[in-house]
């Protein structure tokens, strides 16, 4: 059986903190210089620094991990069949920037350039504040080997004037060919927050900058995946210092320094900017995520191998209700955001096919070191997300807590006539006749038992008449729920207490506890109440003696009923396969509820849930 597995990152808390994360050497500075720290001051001047250096502190380390704190089951049709599927949420630890640098969305920042002071305690921003003294001399280089014999350049003090007019002279001879270097990437979101996570940013700052045009439509309900193409052109890298002297300007004070660097803000620089192209793709679509996952992997898995982007859309262009919000930077303009749907896809082929240089590369993320100690820095990112699990159904189609009813209820018990929810998908069923009723835990039947042993204690109160409507009003979360029961001649109604104990019946006039009220019982005169599912812990879905018709049972306001239909109208589109309906569970799947409808044979069920599609009937 083929699994699809779909990554889904769900509802977030974001917390941030700096971190500090050692490392034997800078991967990405072409000169591969050992880390330095600048903790060796030789003269009082230097001690000053030094001291006011110390006073920012030093960053605390991340983790990355991962724990399993839920798991719920759903149910999804997918080309007309029933997939059962297995959500896991997970809450993950990331952190954000380090080796892998941080995401730049203003490829026009001023602050981001190789050799610029940052303020530490600013990282999670989404342009940093600066330490806006005046600098030293340095040198850039880039990590290119291609014959450029021009691939540093040094400047005798570090401005963003005269870094670029550096990067210019080491591009101007560098040759035009392109790395053919795009990593496609995608991941399942299931809120704003979960894409911020992904795109490696703190939600309430970074993403907020972008948010306006890149955030969810609202409109329907949609599915998302988040589809990223990053090409890397190149990585200019800053000379690490190996002294504050090497930073900082004669005239510099270390009062100067003061104004930017206190306790928990501590100094950093930029050692490293990538330059290059990337693009963020919000995929939206009502179709399932197994299908959209399925689409998007089988248009973009092509792209890695190849220095430009050569899709037609034929996979995404099947999938229902789309729409996609493209962020671009980089290539051959400086940055472009582009929404289209499925009557005008050609315009995100004709944007992923444009041609590009090495000259058209902008700054799409930076790596960040501390001045104290040379390391790199970053933050930390947190989230909960889900991963979704889904496989065909079995051979009928039926749901997996469900499938293995299949010849053994009928044979061992006979047909159904009422059942209830016990927990999750743990459930009751109770003959046609009302005198039996079989457990169906864990994809294993046990039973059937006399009806009367559903109690422990009391008396039954139903004499010889059994039990032909059942509902556990509390839902399917308590280890000791109250059961409602009803007779099968449909008159009376009695409960099971979470002791075990039976209570007295009592006539179904007595619903609407107020006298005046009680022919307002749409069931008085239509034979009595013949099925019930569960709602809610104040209401019920009653039917009446022969199926033919249904209304909503509410237990406050001394009890009410809303307006009865007729059983043909149950259903998205009334598609509901019975004309009359004799028995069901309703239960929730997580935030879900479904309900378990048999018909008034008690050999044949749907499962729907609620709002949604009706899928059946299967067979007992």
């Amino acid at each position: 059986m083929k699994t699809k597995t779909i990554i889904r990152q769900l509802a977030l808390v974001f917390m941030v903190t700096l971190f500090l994360n050692a490392c034997s050497k800078d991967s990405t500075d072409s000169t591969e210089s050992p880390e330095v720290s600048n903790t060796d001051p030789d003269t009082e001047i230097d001690r000053d620094f030094q001291a006011v250096v110390d006073n920012g502190g030093d960053f605390d380390p991340t983790t990355t991990s991962e724990e399993e704190v839920s798991i719920e089951e759903s149910n999804e049709i997918i080309d007309g069949e029933v997939w059962n599927c297995t959500t896991k949420t997970y809450s993950a630890l990331s952190p954000g920037g380090g080796d892998k640098g941080f995401p730049l969305f203003n490829p026009n920042a001023s602050v981001i350039y190789p050799g610029s002071l940052l303020q530490g305690k600013s990282l999670k921003n989404a342009t940093p504040d600066v330490i806006a003294v005046e600098r030293a001399g340095g040198t850039i280089s880039y990590d290119l080997n291609n014959g450029n014999t021009a691939s540093s350049f040094s400047v005798e003090k570090v401005t963003k004037s005269s870094i670029q007019n550096a990067m210019n002279q080491i591009i101007a001879n560098a040759p035009s060919d392109l790395p053919a270097n795009f990593v496609f990437t995608y991941s399942q979101v299931s809120s704003e927050q979960s894409l911020a996570f992904n795109m490696g940013v703190d939600y309430e700052t970074a993403f907020k900058s972008i948010s306006a045009d890149f955030g969810f439509s609202q409109d329907k309900s949609y599915n998302r995946i988040l589809v990223e193409l990053n090409q890397s052109f190149y990585t200019m890298s800053f000379d690490i210092p190996t002294s504050l002297e090497g930073l900082f300007d004669e005239s510099v004070s270390a009062d100067d320094l003061a104004k930017y660097v206190g306790p928990g803000n501590p100094a950093t620089y930029i050692s490293d900017v990538t330059y290059g192209r990337i693009y963020y793709m919000l995929i939206e679509s009502t179709s399932s995520y197994t299908e959209m996952e399925a689409a998007v992997s089988a248009e973009f898995n092509g792209v890695a191998a190849s220095a430009d982007i050569d899709i037609d859309a034929s996979y995404i262009s099947d999938l229902s209700e789309l729409k996609i919000k493209v962020m671009a930077f980089g290539g051959e303009s400086t940055s472009t955001l582009l929404s289209v749907g499925n009557s005008n896809l050609s315009e995100l082929v004709a944007l992923l096919a444009k041609s590009t240089t090495i000259s058209t590369g902008l700054p799409i993320s930076y790596v960040v070191r501390s001045v104290k100690s040379n390391q790199i820095v970053g933050v930390q990112l947190a989230t909960e997300y889900d991963v979704t699990t889904c496989e065909p159904a079995g051979p009928g189609g039926e749901p997996t807590y469900t499938a293995f009813w299949k010849g053994e209820v009928l044979e061992r018990m006979g047909p159904v006539g009422s059942g209830y929810a016990e927990q999750g998908t743990d459930m009751v069923l109770i003959s046609k006749d009302g005198k039996q009723f079989m457990k169906s835990n864990n994809v294993r039947l046990e039973g059937p038992f006399p009806i009367e042993e559903l109690g422990t204690m009391g008396d039954y109160p139903f004499g010889d008449v059994g039990v032909g409507a059942a509902c556990n009003i509390d839902g399917n979360n308590e280890e000791e729920p109250t059961v409602m029961v009803v007779s099968s001649d449909g008159q009376f109604f009695s409960y099971i207490l979470p002791n075990g104990r039976w209570l007295s019946k009592e006539p179904i006039i007595n619903l609407i506890t107020e006298d005046e009220r009680q022919d307002e019982n749409p069931f008085i005169n239509r034979g009595g109440v013949g099925a019930m599912f569960f709602n809610s812990s104040v209401s019920r879905w009653m039917f009446d003696i022969n199926g033919d018709g249904y209304a909503m049972y509410n237990r406050t306001n001394n009890g009410e009923f809303s307006i009865y239909n007729t059983t043909n109208l149950w259903g998205v589109n009334n598609t509901l396969p019975f004309d009359r309906i004799g028995g069901g569970v309703g239960f929730f799947i997580g935030s879900k509820r479904y309900f378990v409808m048999f018909d008034s044979t008690g050999t044949q069920y749907v499962v729907n849930e609620e709002g949604g599609e009706v899928f059946g009937p299967f067979e007992l």
